[in-house]
């Protein structure tokens, strides 16, 4: 400890110099560096079954039914977030080759652009479980739009993959009501035809007549659920639940010039004190040497 006490003393004067010189050059870098501002958005994911044809039109919920999604819902918004689709629909509707001066003539401009986008903007899970979307750019205004139409096209794609899903079921149902529908048919020509064959016949025509008014029963079940399901499918809904919309910064997020200048000056020090703890211990082996 004597000893480094020592060797700082004696080289405590280059090492001023030098951080010196590191604060001074950090400073000057730092005030010609651009100035970024950064622009949160920030939301929950909704639940979304809650617009399911159970929960629309059942007067008892079977359940508990939660207004906000779960893991599996925050874990799909993060992927489409990052999908290829949003960031074509952003980097067209923001004229991002232009903004980052990105030719579109070089062949690798796709790449460069996507790459520009991904190092300005991204998605981030709170730990109660919401969204921030956040976007840095040189102007605030253009930073918080940004934000905010990324936070609108995540809805529209989370919302498309929802509502194919319940498109298939939609099929499924009209599939049933015609079966369902032919059924009703069939049986009360069968029925008809029965009784005008034989009219005496009641044991033949009280078990066709059954069998008519069960397909019936089944036949507007059937119908009526397809009915519920396809308002529920035409139904306006959101995926997202806006907490905070993003608005242009004020105070300005990078550079931060006095973490940049304190740093500098840090490391230039250390680094000092390692060049001179190294120079002296050269020198005391090359007195020894000799």
């Amino acid at each position: 400890m004597e000893e480094l006490i020592r060797i700082l003393i004696k080289w405590i004067k280059p090492i001023l110099i030098v951080c010196a010189i590191a604060a001074i050059g950090s400073a000057i870098v730092s005030m010609m560096m651009k100035e970024y501002y950064t622009s949160n958005a920030l939301f929950q994911v909704s639940n979304p079954h809650m617009m399911d044809r159970g929960n629309l039109f059942t007067e008892e919920l079977k359940g508990t039914v939660y207004l906000f999604g779960g893991k599996a819902d925050v874990d799909r918004c993060i992927t489409l977030a990052n999908s290829r689709a949003l960031q074509e629909s952003v980097i067209n509707k923001f004229n991002l080759y232009e903004h980052y001066d990105i030719d579109k003539k070089d062949p690798e401009s796709g790449h460069w652009v996507s790459f520009a986008l991904q190092g300005h903007f991204k998605i981030t899970k709170t730990t109660e479980g919401m969204l921030t979307v956040s976007v840095q750019d040189e102007d605030p205004q253009f930073a918080a739009e940004m934000a905010n139409y990324i936070v609108y096209k995540l809805d529209t794609l989370n919302k498309k993959i929802i509502t194919e899903k319940k498109r298939d079921l939609s099929t499924l149902y009209e599939k049933e009501v015609k079966t369902s529908q032919q059924r009703v048919a069939t049986l009360t020509d069968s029925l008809r035809r029965a009784i005008e064959r034989n009219p005496e016949d009641t044991v033949t025509a009280s078990i066709l007549g059954q069998m008519a008014e069960n397909a019936v029963e089944q036949f507007n079940k059937v119908n009526t659920i397809a009915k519920e399901h396809s308002s529920a499918l035409n139904q306006p809904f959101s995926t997202i639940y806006w907490i905070e919309k993003a608005v242009p910064a004020v105070k300005r997020s990078w550079p931060v010039r006095s973490l940049i200048v304190v740093s500098s000056t840090l490391l230039a020090g250390i680094a000092m004190v390692f060049l001179a703890i190294f120079m002296e211990k050269f020198r005391e082996f090359k007195l020894e040497e000799e």
